[in-house]
């Protein structure tokens, strides 16, 4: 009996320690949550019921070298879905494609043309948050506002509420220069993780242009509404609100009113030449110049200031405005129409032709080859009877001439860059070839020190760098591609065609530009600048003043420097210069122009035109470059349109620019949203 007692008296303490021990845990528990970790939870309790919404900062202007707007914010009115009233009344898939084709109908109805597809996909965009409002549609009217407000029943969730976007005053002038906003993607995204203007998943980033280039300075500041939530995510309250701040205005170095002039003048030369029969004596083609393309560059060079920059074809920044279609967007990148959304001033690569002759010979002369103590002076004049025979030459191509084998006797430097001899050039090169005194890189090296083969750093996205070739690059690029770089040694007809600005030598107009101008100031090499200020909006002080930005200094003496300047003035003011009957009539006592026209060669298109001015001469203000695609010889069409806009700046013709619309920030923006199925990431970088 006793063990019986015994042994449920065990049990009993056996449950009882359990259970203590249990209470005790469960006490310690308790104590650890309450007390040392209260802080804590509070903290996670608080951000469990407070949601922030952010509010996109309006976006700073951008303005010219006047002061005058090129890129505006105007109020627009924006159809919203609200994602919180979406979720809570609208739960199936169903009930959601009613509302996208009631709302599709009624905007079309009202001048909005939207698809129900569209309404859906940014319904059901994952990167809109719960508490979120979805823009489906934009550009709508007050009526349409208030015939809505009386049908809200039918329309739960949907708000009309004003908006800023982009707005263009003077049209879609400078769209290469200004470039297009559009969503930011998730790399963007990623990469601005910890900017202190805070990206969300639905805000707009610059992505190309200005736009892009300025982003830091352009977004301003978003602003938030703190909310607060209970826990079945019903709307309880309302925190703290922080008002969004507005970007910085960007003022630029371009003058709109000499930017309309050039993209004008580009446009014309290459029409014009599309209208010309292509004489070629040698192959007896007689087709109408393609002329389908091109690019222009007015420089400061005293700084490198960019007035006008102007590409072909160009495109309207405006069709970016909430959002462009991928078929849209592949029309602006299509090879078949000259890709309009590439800049080709940065992007175009290009054979110089005779434009590259002042730095050859600027090699010649810094290197030593072409002095007192060198093979040859400036003032050493050699045979050119229209050919060159390479010596020793026993297979390949062997002889070389000039343009329509023109001879032109005895010439010497500054006459050869008149006369733009070719057969003078290709003598020089095969000096630089036998002179056992002078590097085996001289003319490359001499090049390069203008700014050749490399980026200019011109803050604009895309830029190409541009191709000085040499013997390891050949090398190399045979090496990596055989079978497209069939041979990898270099040769001297490789010197021979650097030389003149062909073979593989390649530039963009705005180095080409840039090289001239630091020919022009003396000998300063900068890199392109095409912002003045960053200007506070509600101040109207200078945050950032944009300075100009020397990369390096140049041995130009005027043993070295006036030869050049005395040749390529000839260009224009001599009567067997190349470029003198382009400008036969212009007004050298006004603007005294020197220059170089240029025609290069590629291989299965027509010849390319050039032409590089800069001027006054004694004093350059202004350098020039133009190039046209397939549309003949630079004396017969680059000449005449750099010529024309040095006229006009000669003679202030150039006309004063409108905006388009001077009530523009009272006036509706009608403008629709992205068709079916257009995934398109803008960030993509467009085809060179």
């Amino acid at each position: 009996m006793a063990s019986v007692r015994d042994s449920q008296a065990f049990r009993l303490n056996l449950v009882g320690i359990v259970a203590l021990s249990l209470f005790v845990a469960l006490f310690a528990r308790l104590y650890s949550l309450q007390v040392l970790h209260e802080e804590q939870f509070q903290a996670a309790a608080v951000s469990n019921t407070n949601r922030t919404l952010s509010t996109e900062a309006p976006r700073g202007r951008i303005l010219d070298s006047e002061g005058r707007i090129l890129v505006d914010n105007k109020s627009t009115l924006v159809v919203f879905v609200d994602n919180f009233v979406l979720a809570d009344q609208l739960n199936s898939r169903q009930e959601r494609e009613q509302l996208a084709l009631r709302l599709a109908t009624s905007l079309s109805d009202n001048g909005v043309l939207t698809k129900v597809s569209s309404i859906l996909r940014e319904l059901e965009d994952a990167k809109y948050g719960p508490f979120d409002k979805i823009p489906v549609a934009s550009g709508v009217t007050e009526e349409f506002k208030v015939w809505l407000k009386e049908r809200d029943f039918q329309f739960p969730g949907v708000e009309i509420e004003t908006e800023s976007i982009r707005f263009y005053p003077y049209g879609a002038a400078a769209s290469h220069v200004l470039g297009y906003i559009g969503p930011i993607n998730q790399d963007e995204l990623e990469l601005r993780a910890t900017s202190a203007k805070a990206y969300q998943p639905a805000d707009e980033i610059g992505k190309a242009g200005v736009e892009a280039a300025f982003e830091e300075v352009l977004r301003g500041v978003p602003g938030s509404q703190e909310i607060i939530v209970d826990a079945r995510n019903q709307i309880v309250g309302y925190g703290d609100i922080l008002s969004p701040q507005p970007g910085s205005d960007v003022q630029l170095t371009i003058d709109i009113d000499l930017q309309i002039e050039v993209e004008e003048e580009l446009k014309s030369q290459l029409e014009a030449r599309r209208l010309v029969r292509e004489d070629n004596k040698l192959t007896g083609d007689n087709s109408f110049f393609v002329a389908p393309a091109g690019a222009a560059v007015v420089l400061n060079p005293n700084g490198s200031q960019i007035l006008a920059m102007a590409s072909y074809p160009a495109y309207d920044q405006r069709e970016f405005i909430g959002g462009i279609s991928a078929a849209q967007f592949d029309a602006l990148t299509n090879e078949d129409a000259h890709a309009p959304l590439s800049n080709r001033a940065i992007q175009g690569l290009y054979a110089p032709g005779s434009t590259f002759k002042p730095f050859t010979a600027f090699a010649a002369m810094n290197s030593g080859l072409m002095s007192d103590r060198g093979a040859l002076t400036q003032y050493s004049e050699l045979f050119d009877p229209g050919f060159f025979t390479l010596p020793g030459c026993d297979g390949g191509k062997c002889e070389f001439q000039n343009a329509q084998r023109t001879e032109y006797g005895l010439v010497d430097l500054r006459r050869a860059l008149t006369v733009s001899s070719d057969v003078y050039f290709y003598r020089l090169a095969w000096f630089f070839e036998i002179s056992p005194s002078v590097r085996s890189t001289a003319l490359q090296d001499g090049v390069r020190a203008f700014g050749f083969g490399r980026r200019t750093g011109v803050p604009l996205a895309y830029e190409v760098a541009g191709l000085v070739p040499d013997e390891d690059l050949k090398a190399a690029r045979h090496e990596d591609l055989p079978e497209v770089f069939t041979e990898g040694n270099w040769f001297a007809g490789d010197t021979l065609n650097t030389a003149i600005g062909q073979g593989d030598m390649g530039v963009t107009p705005l180095q080409l530009a840039n090289a001239y101008a630091t020919l022009a100031n003396g000998g300063t090499l900068y890199s392109p600048n095409i912002a003045k200020t960053a200007i506070d909006p509600a101040t109207r002080e200078i945050e950032i003043d944009y300075q100009p930005r020397a990369l390096g200094e140049i041995y130009l003496p005027p043993e070295i420097r006036d030869p050049l300047i005395d040749g390529l003035a000839g260009v224009t003011t001599q009567e067997d210069g190349t470029g003198f009957f382009a400008f036969e009539t212009y007004p050298q006592d006004l603007l005294a122009v020197a220059g170089k026209t240029g025609t290069s060669e590629k291989f299965g298109k027509q010849d390319f035109a050039l032409f590089a001015g800069f001027g006054p001469v004694e004093n350059p203000e202004y350098v020039i470059v133009m190039v046209l695609e397939e549309a003949g010889f630079g004396s017969e069409s680059a000449a005449p349109g750099v010529r024309n806009i040095f006229e006009a700046l000669a003679t202030n013709s150039i006309p004063i620019s409108e905006p388009l619309d001077l009530d523009y920030l009272n006036a509706p923006v009608i403008v629709g949203i992205k068709a079916p199925g257009d995934e398109l990431a803008l960030n993509e970088e467009p085809p060179s």
